[in-house]
């Protein structure tokens, strides 16, 4: 007979006893070394014990890593990140059960565009002139792909899905927070721009609109429960004072269209979701008309068109995007490779306003779809927006899923999720957001959550009309928030 394979948590306590002591050294040494090693500590313990729980632990420091609680040069996310792929890695390797809840096995056309995507990116560093660039891009890449399989591993039950979103629905609060208690620096060129914990005002609002969506979604999934719903309101309104005060004109696009497909795509919620799309727009144009400062007010209501194309970089830096990709269309000029190569295209037929901000302070290309085009080309872009159709279709079949089991909660928690992505990915095509941890997540949480709700047992009598969820009575058709797994 052989000798049955150690838990994992075995392993995982055994190892931190000798740690333990190392850091009580440490800590009579340097003290505040000790506090962070002991930090480092709790949470490896909890990555080998409770993956699903060190994910939204992570999920709250990659909102707080802006801040000075992040700590300094090697980042908290940073090496929670690394705890958690190790932890991961060490799930799979040792427990049968979760090797048969990969991602592989339950999506493999999903699975196998993510490993080309990640196979085209670190391809196209062969060719990239800044090597050092393309590979700190194609790093990150390839971290976020791991994200993305992670979150897959770690979501098998409502609860964790539950407390996932409630962690995106607290950071958000938590940016928001920290950006209205320390305003913007006078000193800085947008001193009259929100910027939190992001540190650009634009990337702050398109992620204030998934605070925005999630914590309403977390506001009615938490029907009956008071403090929920109370600690949800403060999240929505918290994050719309935020956005208010961002003065993005791309946030605010992304939020309008985050609001039209709330409406589409609410069900039952739809009514609810027309009167506060109604609400917001009002204070919107309320505050941006009379109250807002004269920065905002003129990037807002003042600005025509041609003003904007004048004094605004974006056009140009899309100008240059453009250029680019048309010069490489197929293979691109190397991930990451944007700002080496940008100023190239400057001096060529066509109108360019400012082209100071490209020679003298290159930067990213301010598009999530048009900047991957210029650096990998129409192969990486494809199977970049073939990973999003996806993730967007497995949510879709998810929230559905749990509209037929008449889980009310993980139904509207699913449909704000859906919403909340199509409003980010909106506002992602005027920033450079094609890497970024926070959509990449939400995107894995779509096929984690039809995992979800293809686990659970469906519902044993007809949908009948009750005043509940507007299906069914509540005893039968509205679900806990959250149960025991």
């Amino acid at each position: 007979m052989t000798a049955r394979r150690p838990p994992i948590a075995w392993i995982a306590g055994g190892a931190a006893v000798p740690l333990l002591f190392a850091i009580g050294l440490i800590a009579g040494a340097q003290p505040r070394f000790g506090i962070a090693a002991a930090l480092v500590l709790v949470y490896a313990v909890l990555v080998f014990t409770n993956l699903s729980a060190a994910l939204t632990v992570l999920i709250i420091i990659v909102f707080a890593e802006s801040t000075p609680l992040a700590g300094p040069a090697l980042s908290a996310t940073k090496i929670a990140g690394m705890l958690l792929v190790l932890g991961w890695i060490a799930r799979v390797a040792t427990e049968p059960e979760t090797r048969r809840s990969v991602l592989f096995a339950a999506h493999p056309a999903l699975s196998y565009l993510l490993v080309s995507f990640v196979a085209w990116v670190l391809l196209s560093t062969t060719w990239a002139r800044d090597g050092a660039l393309a590979f700190d891009a194609a790093v990150v890449f390839l971290l976020v792909a791991i994200l993305y399989l992670i979150v897959f591993t770690a979501i098998r039950d409502r609860r964790q899905a539950i407390w996932v979103i409630g962690a995106l629905v607290l950071g958000t609060a938590f940016t928001a927070a920290y950006g209205l208690v320390l305003r913007p620096d006078p000193n800085t060129q947008t001193s009259e721009r929100l910027a939190s914990t992001i540190n650009d005002p634009n990337f702050l609002a398109a992620i204030l609109v998934v605070g925005l969506v999630l914590g309403a979604a977390a506001f009615f999934a938490a029907r009956g429960h008071r403090l929920l719903q109370f600690g949800a309101l403060i999240a929505v309104g918290l994050s719309f004072v935020a956005f208010l005060l961002t003065g993005s004109r791309g946030g605010i696009v992304g939020l309008g269209v985050a609001l039209i497909a709330g409406i589409a795509l609410g069900g039952r919620w739809r009514l609810r979701i027309a009167l506060g799309a109604a609400l917001a727009t009002v204070l919107l144009v309320g505050y941006y008309t009379m109250f807002a400062p004269p920065l905002l007010k003129q990037r807002i209501v003042a600005a025509t068109a041609g003003e904007v194309s004048r004094a605004d970089t974006r056009s140009t830096i899309w100008t240059v995007a453009w250029r680019m990709a048309e010069d490489h269309p197929v293979t691109g000029v190397g991930i990451g490779n944007f700002e080496a190569r940008s100023v190239e295209y400057i001096l060529q037929p066509g109108t360019t306003y400012r082209t100071d901000r490209v020679i003298d302070n290159p930067g990213v290309a301010h598009n999530s779809y048009l900047g991957p085009f210029a650096e990998i080309g129409i192969i990486g872009v494809i199977m970049l927006l073939g990973i999003i159709v996806l993730s967007l279709a497995c949510t879709v079949q998810a929230y559905r899923r749990f509209e037929r089991n008449r889980d009310g909660p993980m139904e509207v928690l699913t449909r704000g999720l859906l919403i909340a992505l199509i409003g980010i990915l909106t506002s992602a095509f005027f920033i450079s957001a094609e890497s970024n941890k926070v959509i990449w997540l939400m995107m894995a949480m779509g096929p984690a959550l039809l995992a979800v709700a293809e686990s659970a047992p469906p519902a044993r009598h007809p949908v009948r009309r009750g005043p509940a969820y507007g299906t069914a009575p509540r005893s039968a058709a509205v679900r806990p928030l959250a149960r025991p797994s």
